[in-house]
């Protein structure tokens, strides 16, 4: 089932967003992405930021969220590659957090959730080393006001998706690397 959020972003959009349904913890997710982007002339910008925060701290609460939110953007990322060589600037931006960060960890808990962003965070970087002629980021959206982030969050979702685009598009090849928050402040690994 598709959000009513995005479904009013597609309608906004006149018919120039299309939405994939997929489940990116399933393997079938990558031949599905794939196939939906084979005839595009090329793949510009690829944003992973599919998410899961974990409460409790069972193995399978680490495995859910290492398998979305830290190798599902790998494997992403690698099979639309042949997409991404096509750009004339191709930039792969994975969503992260703040605590995903070794740095700033000053309030500990969420293991599985902090582990898996630290993980996802480490492998954008061996990316960026690995694929010189990809720019890679991964980018903090700050505490946003969505079912995940609560109500409490004190960033609006609008807030936080136009500071994620500037940043995005003041990006250049040689900040590839980079972990930035989408206000464009360079936080700590």
């Amino acid at each position: 089932m598709t959000s009513p959020e995005l479904q009013e972003l597609q309608r906004k959009s006149g018919g120039s967003l299309e939405i994939l349904k997929t489940d990116v913890a399933e393997d079938s997710a990558l031949s599905t992405i794939s196939r939906a982007v084979e005839n595009w002339p090329c793949v510009d910008i690829l944003i992973n930021n599919a998410g899961v925060y974990t409460e409790s701290e069972s193995a399978a609460d680490f495995m859910k969220s290492f398998r979305i939110n830290s190798i599902a953007p790998f494997l992403i990322t690698r099979a639309l590659q042949p997409q991404l060589k096509k750009s004339k600037d191709p930039k792969t931006i994975q969503i992260t957090s703040l605590m995903g960060s070794i740095g700033d960890n000053q309030s500990g808990g969420s293991y599985a959730y902090r582990a898996s962003k630290a993980a996802l965070n480490m492998i954008t970087k061996t990316l960026a080393q690995d694929q010189k002629w990809l720019t890679c980021a991964v980018v903090h959206p700050g505490w946003v006001q969505t079912r995940m982030g609560g109500p409490e969050a004190p960033t609006p979702v609008e807030e936080s998706a136009q500071g994620i685009w500037k940043v995005i598009q003041q990006l250049k090849h040689s900040d590839s690397g980079v972990f930035i928050d989408y206000e464009g402040d360079r936080l700590p690994w």
